[in-house]
Formats: C-alpha cells, structure tokens, sequence
C-alpha cells in the first residue's frame, strides 16, 4: 500500500511522518508525543543534557510547542468535546498559537521555579538560563513549534477540503 502524497515531508524521518498525520489515529500520535517528550525532559535533565548540549533546548521547544498545538488542534477540531464551526484560517492559527505560546510561557514560569527553589540558582544574567534572552528564545521556538503544525494543519485542512 503507497503511503498518501502528503505524507512526503521532504526526507524526514518516519516518526515526523507520522506526527503530520491528522486523522483518526491523531490523538494516538499526541499520546505517544506528550510521553515522549515528558521522558525526553527527564532525560535531559538526569544525564544533564542541557549543559552537554545546548542547542537541545532549541528541540525541546520547538517540540513543545508543537506538542501545544498539536494538543489545540485535537481539543478544538477533533474531540467531542467542543465543536467550533470552521474558523477562517487567521483565527486558527492565532487560537493554536496562542496555546502554544501559553503553554510556553507556563513552561518559564517551571524553568524559574526549578532554577530559583531547587537548584539556587540566584543570578540573572541576559544570556543565561533564566536570561531575559534565553527566555525570549525559548517563547520564540515555542511559537515556531506551534506555527509548522499550525500551518500543517491548515494545508492537510484545505486538501480534504478538495477531495
């Protein structure tokens, strides 16, 4: 069986293409994503991750807020829960970035509690952990994050559209 056309995402990995499905097995692929990511963060965090390698905060928000979105897209378009008429496309994208970007800044709200109570970490420096620039990264790739799903979903949206 051919896997439908877009599915092509351009030489990703197989798991990325299956993190662009949006269709009946999506809340499976959330599921399966928040674990991930939550035992990714654990992870990080035991074998010190982070400080090994800086750039994988970058990863770790991008896929957090995508993870948001993602999350935005299952309860606004697919749960049974809610049923929102079909927004125009700047609503959409502003309703599932908006979560992202509060599930972000929820995020920096546990990052200065972790730094300040756990580990005393009691200096504020720009470019620091805990920097007003490092923070404002973080928000940044939050938003990109939610922003390629966002945009995914639109484009999966208008294709079922022509069908």
């Amino acid at each position: 069986m051919r896997a439908p056309t877009w599915l092509s995402l351009g030489g990703l990995s197989p798991m990325a293409h299956y993190l662009m499905i949006f269709g009946k097995k999506f809340s499976k692929i959330l599921i399966f994503s928040l674990v991930l990511l939550f035992l990714a963060q654990i992870a990080s965090l035991y074998f010190s991750l982070y400080w090994r390698a800086p750039w994988l905060d970058n990863i770790m928000h991008f896929w957090g807020g995508a993870t948001a979105a993602m999350g935005m897209i299952w309860w606004s378009f697919y749960s049974k829960k809610t049923s929102l008429p079909e927004l125009p496309k700047l609503y959409t994208v502003i309703l599932i970035l908006g979560f992202a970007a509060l599930v972000g800044v929820l995020w920096e709200f546990y990052e200065l509690i972790i730094d300040k109570l756990i580990t005393k970490n009691n200096y504020i420096s720009l470019l620091q952990q805990g920097g007003l620039l490092d923070t404002l990264k973080d928000l940044l790739v939050d938003l990109l994050g939610g922003l390629f799903i966002s945009l995914r979903f639109l484009y999966e949206r208008k294709k079922r559209a022509g069908q």
